[in-house]
Formats: C-alpha cells, structure tokens, sequence
C-alpha cells in the first residue's frame, strides 16, 4: 500500500497548488475510478478490506502532504512557480497516451464538451467576498471541485477569497477555521463521490471521454511558460523538468497498466 500512499501525498500537493486538479493527478496515477468506487462503499458499509485499505493510505497521504507541505508549496509559488507548474504539467503529459487508450470508444463531443466546460470554469472572471460563516460552503464546493479531474479545488479557494487564508490556517493549524471549512469539505467529497459513480456506472464510456477533455484542457492552465520570467536558461531547465516529470510519469502509467493487465 506504499504506492496508494505516495498517490495520496501527490494528489494533496496538487490540491495546494491554484489550477491543479487533483482529481487530475488520481486519473493520472491510474487509481481514480477505484477510489471513487471504494468512498462510496465504505459511506455504504459495503466495502472491501481492499478497499477499506486503499481509502485509508491515500487518505493518510493526502492529509500528511497538505499539512507538511503546505509551506513548501507556498514558499516554491512564491520564488519558483514556473518550475513548480512544470513539474505538474509534464507530469499530466506524460499520462495523456494511457489516457486514450482507456477511452475505449472515442466520442470526440464529449471530450470538446470537456474543454468547453474547462476553458468556462477556469478563465471565468468571478469572484467573491466570502465571510468566516461561509467557509463551510466555501469547503463544500472546493472539495467538490477537487473530486472533479480538471477542476481545482485551490483555484475555487481563490475565487471565493479564502485561498490565501485556508493555507495559512493549515500552515499555523487555526483549528476553528480549519473546522469550518473541514466540515463543509466532507460534505463535499461525499456528494461529489456518489455523483461520479453514478456517473461511471451508467454512462461509463462518456464521462471517461469527458474527463479526457477535461484533463487535455487543464494543460493549458497549468502550463509553466507564464508563471514567472525565464531567460534562455531557465527555459531549458522549465524543459528539462518537464522531460524528466513526464518520463516519470509514463513509466508509472506504464507500470500501473501491466499491474492490472
């Protein structure tokens, strides 16, 4: 289960980062449709040692990486995003092949349909002010969006106004507003959980081909070259990041693919 662990850790230090979908990084790292389906047994009482197992170690990772690498992923947006970012994105890249190829049966609307809705949600110019007394509904939504691949839940936090203070909370462990908006956020995973295995069970083929374009689409938010300056060599080493993320990544697709086959 070491590997569900080190799954867990990547996904919440995507969730930390704006633009970043972890629910982008779960479909990458090939667990995502197992996951889903395991939360919703286990909310059911009708779930497998397996299952129970898997929940329990990517859970524990994604709770160890937003805790302790909180900091980090402050401290490297604020001096290194460009790099940041591209490690991410060539780690999408790497995936996009094994993607396809679990598409099955291509249904290129769907997959436009996926962009469509991608480009509206994230190059949208709204914004709010959100109060304390929000946060629970503010975490409902962001933890929605997290579950979503494509969507970000970090970037819905920017949105609503909270982003900057959910992290300082995690970072100086403000338990009343990490209680807030916690709570929200359970709800959230819950609901956003039970939708996207129904989503799975009776309209499998479609909704992998939209969450394809969803992830195809992300690339563009989440690409390095407009996150920061770069001269000629900092260029080369934003490529050099992404090559070796993305070699990263395809040998773990490649070696997720030939343990379920």
């Amino acid at each position: 289960m070491i590997r569900e662990f080190i799954c867990g850790f990547l996904i919440g230090l995507a969730n930390l980062v704006p633009g970043i979908s972890g629910g982008t990084i779960a479909v990458v790292l090939g667990i995502y449709e197992k996951l889903i389906m395991a939360i919703v047994g286990i909310l059911k009482l009708k779930f497998s040692k397996d299952q129970l197992k898997m929940v329990s170690f990517v859970g524990a990772g994604l709770v160890i990486s937003i805790v302790l690498g909180s900091k980090f992923v402050n401290w490297s947006l604020n001096h290194a995003a460009g790099f940041t970012y591209a490690a991410f994105f060539g780690f999408v890249v790497g995936t996009v092949p094994f993607l396809a190829k679990q598409l099955g049966k291509i249904k290129i609307h769907y997959i436009v349909f996926g962009i469509i809705i991608f480009l509206f949600l994230e190059y949208s110019s709204i914004s709010f002010n959100t109060s304390k007394f929000l946060f629970p509904v503010v975490g409902f939504i962001s933890a929605f969006a997290m579950v979503i691949p494509g969507l970000s839940g970090s970037l819905v936090m920017l949105i609503f106004g909270v982003y900057n203070d959910v992290l300082s909370a995690v970072s100086s462990m403000k338990i009343d507003l990490l209680f807030l908006f916690g709570f929200g956020a359970i709800f959230g995973l819950i609901f956003a959980s039970i939708f996207m295995k129904y989503l799975f069970e009776k309209f499998l083929v479609q909704t992998r081909n939209f969450i394809f374009g969803l992830v195809i689409a992300s690339l563009l938010k989440i690409q390095p070259f407009d996150k920061q300056s770069f001269s000629l060599y900092g260029y080369l080493c934003v490529m050099v990041v992404i090559i070796i993320t993305g070699l990263a990544s395809f040998q773990l697709a490649k070696s997720s693919k030939l343990e379920q086959g």
